[in-house]
């Protein structure tokens, strides 16, 4: 069961998806992200988030950046 509905899901991911990556890149990207925020002490930073995609090109780390801010925007599976 998920919180987000399938169309929110398709919003979220659209800019990585606009920017070219593989449906396998984008789930390595966020398993990364999750993966470092699981493991991390639970303060994230800004630089650790963007550090998921320091070697990618400047089209896939804005992409990145607006799909992070969207992600942000969900409400909570609480809410």
């Amino acid at each position: 069961m998920t919180w987000c509905a399938p169309e929110k899901q398709h919003w979220v991911l659209q800019p990585l998806m606009d920017a070219g990556l593989a449906t396998d890149q984008i789930r390595a990207f966020l398993l990364q992200l999750a993966f470092d925020e699981i493991v991390g002490d639970g303060r994230t930073t800004v630089a650790a988030v963007h550090a998921v995609v320091r070697d990618q090109p400047a089209s896939v780390r804005t992409a990145w950046t607006e799909t992070v801010c969207r992600l942000l925007a969900l409400p909570g599976p609480d809410a």
